[in-house]
């Protein structure tokens, strides 16, 4: 599907639940409890106590802050009832209502919302290889948030009018990071080098616990206009080709909206439920210009953005 450029979030409408296929849906609801951190065996580790000293603080504009994607149009979807079709392809229709067709265009609802997403500019760091050669590690530094509104929706008592719908429950966090270069046509997949986020956290604030995206892997607890639950991680990558000026970082998981297409050949009676249904989940795509050459990598160089494109999309895929 064509990617839509990033803007504020469109309003969105009632949801459902969406299908176990989905690996991003939302977990067991839970009520949580103002200033008690989540516990399960999901629970991402809390951030929420503050050291002495406190935490670094960010100059304005360091952060590039991505808000939920979700909209009208990831709320619901129509589609044929194929498997009922497939039996009964007249299902419920009368020849006294010629547009009454129950099985036909029928609408889903889906339970879906948006993590919030912010990251810092792409950085290097260089560790000391075991072979003695220098090792160069690209990483982001990223913040989530569950909330404190999963989405706005229309406002039944006023016509024309949004109003934000609140969290009341942790979001299910399954994050992949994949930076593909444009220049070389290769995709890396984000990997954890412990040593390195070691190194990355003392540089970027000593204080602020950076989690892997395997310890992020969990739920993400929903935060309120009182207490602000943001979760910090960093994703890694080694061996990216410096032949690499432009490329694109796709963030898998920050939303749990989904849709599904029906194949193009139909459903016969007797074939399994859901044969030859494909599913396509919504992914952040973020665009990075790097005009530098291969003799001295220095960070500097990446900017956000490529030129003639946009700066970031949410897609289907």
């Amino acid at each position: 599907m064509p990617a839509t450029p990033g803007t504020t979030p469109a309003p969105t409408t009632t949801p459902a639940t969406p299908p176990a296929a989905n690996p991003f849906g939302t977990s067991v609801p839970a009520t949580p409890i103002p200033g008690a951190p989540l516990v399960g065996p999901q629970a991402v580790p809390t951030q929420d106590t503050v050291p002495q000293g406190g935490f670094r603080v960010l100059a304005p504009g360091v952060l590039t802050m991505i808000p939920s994607p979700v909209g009208v149009d990831d709320t619901r979807s129509e589609h044929d009832l194929i498997e009922l079709l497939a039996s009964a392809p007249n299902y419920g229709e009368r020849p006294n209502s010629p547009n009454r067709k129950p099985a036909r265009g029928v609408r889903f609802e889906h339970d879906v919302w948006g993590l919030e997403f912010a990251f810092k500019p792409i950085r290097y760091i260089r560790l000391p290889g075991a072979d003695g050669k220098e090792r160069l590690v690209w990483y982001m530094v990223f913040r989530v948030k569950n909330g404190p509104v999963k989405r706005y929706v229309h406002d039944e008592t006023q016509p024309n009018k949004l109003r934000g719908d609140l969290v009341d429950k942790p979001f299910l966090f399954v994050p992949r990071f994949e930076l593909e270069s444009h220049d070389v046509k290769k995709l890396y997949v984000d990997k954890v080098i412990p040593e390195a986020v070691a190194a990355i956290q003392k540089r970027e604030d000593k204080n602020r616990k950076l989690l892997t995206t395997a310890e992020l892997t969990g739920d993400i607890p929903p935060s309120t206009p009182e207490i602000d639950r943001s979760i910090w991680g960093v994703a890694t990558w080694e061996g990216i080709d410096l032949n690499t000026d432009r490329f694109t970082i796709f963030v898998h998981g920050l939303t749990n909206a989904y849709k599904w297409v029906d194949a193009a050949d139909g459903f016969k009676a007797g074939d399994p439920i859901g044969k030859g249904r494909s599913y396509q989940y919504q992914v952040l795509k973020l665009n990075f210009w790097r005009p530098g050459d291969t003799k001295y990598e220095h960070e500097e160089e990446i900017r956000f953005g490529i030129p003639g494109d946009v700066d970031y999309a949410w897609f289907y895929k």
